[in-house]
């Protein structure tokens, strides 16, 4: 019995056939609307290959912000935000500096995952101008 194709290999064959028979024969808003296709399995596939690795480090940056174990990343994040709301990390203070450019890190992460030209126009990373 031949293995099955996995997720990321069904969404490459699903793009490789939109781009290679679908989107030459297209125009207007069928071919805009199938280009929005194109780029929302782009995003599936990074956030299948990149995903995890990316969660592993949301978490270990915002583990970096406390002193105990925060849990999950779920739990990480629910707490980071009861804390920014209540003000927990003052201003100029260094923690707050790591906060950023935890925070910084993080969306760029997501900005690189979504929006990759933009990344790469700006040629930055994460860091942060704090």
């Amino acid at each position: 019995m031949l293995p099955r194709p996995g997720a990321a290999d069904l969404l490459k064959m699903a793009e490789q056939g939109l781009q290679d028979h679908v989107v030459g024969t297209l125009e207007g808003e069928a071919k805009y609307h199938t280009l929005m296709a194109l780029r929302a399995i782009a995003i599936a596939k990074a956030e299948l290959e990149e995903g995890p690795a990316a969660d592993a480090a949301a978490l270990k940056r915002i583990q970096a912000l406390y002193d105990e174990p925060v849990g999950d990343l779920a739990a990480a994040r629910r707490r980071l935000a009861a804390d920014i709301r209540a003000r927990r990390f003052e201003p100029g203070s260094p923690r707050e500096v790591r906060l950023l450019d935890a925070l910084t890190a993080t969306t760029a992460t997501r900005l690189r995952a979504v929006n990759i030209k933009y990344m790469v126009r700006r040629g930055r990373g994460a860091e942060s101008a704090v």
